[in-house]
């Protein structure tokens, strides 16, 4: 894993060699040398440091002043212009990229916290560590981290993924999903970027806008009002002055994407009306009478099938109140028992109520002579021995003859034998 993350680094450096950036190439260099030395990555140092002297005259230099209430670093960056931090400053940078991967550590929350919370501690680390306030190394890193953990924690599905498997949720989807359990910026890059799976990354820089209106250092960070929404998809709405064309397009771009989850949902609305249109018929139906196979307290009304003869059990009271009984022209009740009418006097709903009840105990005919035919295979398995050794083959014989009335019913009733 460091290795790879070694790697990566080294070819950020050789991409912003490309871009002729030196100083970012060599800080992220010498990162890959920190993490994994190759010698690949110490010859791109030394390269990079001997290019350095010779532009500058000399290397960066660090010094540190004090002053009555708190410790300030000034470095000279390779432009030859000076910027100051604060030792508290470089502390909220460490604190942040210790966390590594845990984003409830990076903006300081407990797994519990709300919605709220969460906004209200980015809000807090994003002033801190925005690169326009924060000049230490390394705040640029950490508030694309800070950022990160944001847009996941504020995302239902997001936090929910990020909850169950760890890591970036987004990179679980992406290429870059090997390494994201150890960085937790893992295939962030500079700008937003879209991926499969759990929806669009949003620019750092651009998350801060839409919280602070887009307003600087310079400007104290005021802006206008925004409304931010959590969910899938991160909904995000912000308003400038002057920026009608560009939230014109954005409404437009929003509609199209809920013609295209409308289209994506059709298939899955088309089934559901279907199964909603095969439960209809019951929904204006009145549902069979239930019944037993033996004789209880409440079902205590023997009655038989008209074509096969098959015994079962009823309520009375119940029974005779169902419509497809009282609609059969002979049927009467003595002494509260429901007694049997002739088939041609039934209603044709009855009839295939019966119909139902034969069927229903031909299934259970048909389980307990297969659980009979298991127990009588397992027996013969058995004095068969072991490998034949130790056989009885009088049991087995007497075993063979055995017959089952639940066999017996099923092949005389509905000629199925197993």
């Amino acid at each position: 894993m460091e290795s790879e993350e070694a790697h990566k680094a080294l070819g950020l450096a050789q991409k912003h060699v490309s871009d002729g950036n030196t100083a970012a190439a060599l800080k992220w260099a010498r990162k890959s040398v920190s993490i994994h030395a190759t010698p690949e990555a110490t010859a791109l140092v030394a390269k990079l440091e001997k290019q350095g002297v010779s532009s500058n005259g000399g290397k960066q230099e660090t010094t540190t002043t004090f002053t009555s209430s708190t410790t300030s670093t000034t470095k000279t960056n390779s432009q030859g212009n000076q910027t100051q931090y604060t030792q508290q400053q470089m502390e909220i940078v460490r604190r942040v990229k210790s966390a590594g991967g845990d984003f409830y550590r990076v903006l300081s929350l407990e797994k519990t916290a709300e919605e709220h919370e969460v906004k209200k501690s980015y809000k807090k680390l994003a002033l801190q560590l925005h690169p326009d306030k924060n000049s230490a190394p390394g705040a640029d890193e950490a508030f694309k981290i800070v950022s990160k953990a944001f847009t996941v924690l504020s995302d239902k599905d997001k936090r929910g993924a990020y909850d169950r498997f760890g890591g970036d949720p987004d990179s679980r989807y992406g290429a870059n999903a090997a390494s994201s359990a150890t960085n937790p910026f893992a295939g962030f890059g500079g700008g937003a970027r879209m991926r499969p799976g759990m929806g669009a990354e949003i620019d750092p820089q651009d998350l801060f806008n839409m919280f602070f209106g887009g307003g600087t250092a310079g400007d104290g960070f005021g802006g206008p009002m925004f409304s931010f929404g959590g969910g899938p998809g991160f909904r995000t709405q912000y308003y400038r002055p002057g920026a009608r064309p560009r939230a014109a397009g954005q409404r437009q771009q929003a509609a199209g994407n809920q013609t295209g989850m409308w289209f994506q949902l059709l298939p899955v609305l088309i089934l559901l009306a279907f199964s909603l249109l095969s439960y209809l018929p019951a929904l204006f139906t009145t549902p069979d009478p239930e019944f037993r196979w033996k004789s209880t307290s409440l079902y205590r009304a023997h009655r038989t099938t008209f074509d096969r003869g098959v015994s079962y059990y009823v309520d009375p009271v119940s029974f005779a109140r169902h419509p497809f009984v009282t609609s059969s022209s002979s049927s009467s009740r003595k002494g509260g028992v429901l007694h049997r009418f002739s088939k041609e006097n039934s209603s044709p709903e009855l009839l295939r109520f019966e119909t139902r009840v034969e069927e229903s105990w031909m299934k259970e005919l048909y389980r307990q002579c297969e659980n009979a035919q298991e127990y009588k295979r397992r027996r013969i398995l058995d004095a068969h021995g072991f490998f034949g050794f130790g056989g009885d083959r009088q049991k087995i014989a007497k075993i063979q003859a055995e017959k089952y009335e639940s066999c017996e019913q099923l092949a005389r009733l509905y000629h199925i034998r197993i």
